[in-house]
This record gives structure tokens, sequence and C-alpha cells, in this order.
């Protein structure tokens, strides 16, 4: 999967590059005009404390309104420039691998491809964390996928954990160069080390470099 690497965003240098003088020099002219009004106004009927709370406190909300404003443009920048919005793309869509997967108690799908000289004499493992073969079963020669329901060779639930399917030769056992995938929905992209991981729903976690498939 060829997604370009995410630089590190500083968010403190984001925030601080928001041009401060700007507000400064509005509310200096706010300042200047409200002071001229106060200057000229009508002794007789002059401008109740009210009416000049509210126009400082308008003036304040507006001003909020638009740093908020910029803050938030240059975020948004920031998390295009690095890239950040590619990875965003691919939350909530299905990913397939090769990499060890979890198994969480559901069935898991597989799609099988490669060694086609082998097409009759296939057989899909399953192999446990240590290496030890805990399901095998042989495939027709058109077959290109299977679901496993989670259970051993001998009908048995086998525990929650992490496995691996590979493709073997029916007849001795050896394994084949093939490809075996198998995914899930990403649920979030995780970032702090060289590589995003990915975070699928049957709690898989997987490296962007190791995605085969993106749907």
């Amino acid at each position: 999967m060829n997604i370009s690497s995410v630089s590190s965003v500083n968010f403190d240098n984001v925030i601080q590059t928001e041009p401060e003088t700007e507000v400064t020099q509005d509310f200096e002219t706010f300042l200047k005009m409200l002071t001229t009004q106060i200057q000229n106004q009508d002794p007789l009927s002059p401008m109740a404390a009210d009416q000049f709370s509210n126009q400082l406190a308008s003036f304040s909300m507006v001003e909020q309104q638009t740093a908020t404003n910029q803050k938030l443009e240059l975020l948004l920048a920031s998390f295009e420039s690095s890239g950040i919005g590619t990875y965003a793309s691919i939350v909530g869509r299905f990913a397939l691998h090769e990499e060890p997967f979890l198994f969480s108690g559901a069935e898991i799908s597989f799609e099988i491809a490669g060694a086609p000289g082998e097409v009759d004499d296939r057989k899909i493992t399953i192999v446990d964390a240590s290496g030890s073969i805990i399901f095998e079963k042989k495939l027709s020669s058109n077959q290109s996928s299977f679901i496993w329901d989670g259970k051993d060779s001998d009908g048995r639930l086998t525990p929650l954990g992490t496995y691996q399917a590979e493709l073997r030769k029916a007849s001795d056992g050896t394994v084949l160069d093939a490809e075996i995938t198998t995914g899930g929905v990403v649920e979030e992209v995780r970032f702090g080390g060289p590589q995003a991981e990915l975070l699928l729903a049957n709690g898989t976690v997987i490296l962007e470099a190791d995605v085969a498939t993106i749907r």
C-alpha cells in the first residue's frame, strides 16, 4: 500500500502563527471609534453604561470567533500538508493483508491467489503463534476463498489469539508461494512510530506497508 509518510505536526507552533497583530489593530481601531463616539455624544443624553458594555461584548465575541476560524484554517492546512487527510479517508473501509490475524471468536474470511501450478494439490492451514497446525482443509481446484469458523481439526473452538493462514501442498505439507489475505474494517489509524498502524474491527493491528488492498 503506497501511502506517503506523515510528518509530525507541532500544534503549538500552528496556533502561535495566527496573526495576533490584526486582532490587536482592530481592537485599537474599535476603541478609537468608541472614544470618539463618547466624546461627541449629547451631554443631555449620554450613552448608557449597558450600551457601552454591550458594544464591548459584541466586539469581543466577533474577535474571538475570527481568531478561532483562523486557527482552524491553519490546523486544517497542517493536516492536509502532513498527509493525515489521506489516512482519514481509509477509516471505515475494508483493508486486506497477509499478516497474522487476531481471532476474536467470529469466523474469518480468506481470499486465496497464486500457486497456479498446484491448483489440484492445495490445502489451507491455520497455525498458532508457536507454529503448530491447528486446522487444515484441502481446497478444490477452482477455490479462491475460504471461511474459517474458528474451530480446530477436531471441531473444537480454538482459543482467542493470533494465528496465521498458509497455503500448502495437500500431499506433503510443503508451504506454497501464494497470497492468502484476510482483513477487516479500519476503525482507526495510529501514529507515533516510523509507520502508521491500522486498527481493524476484529482487533488486528497492521502496519500501513502490510496492507495489500483497500476497498
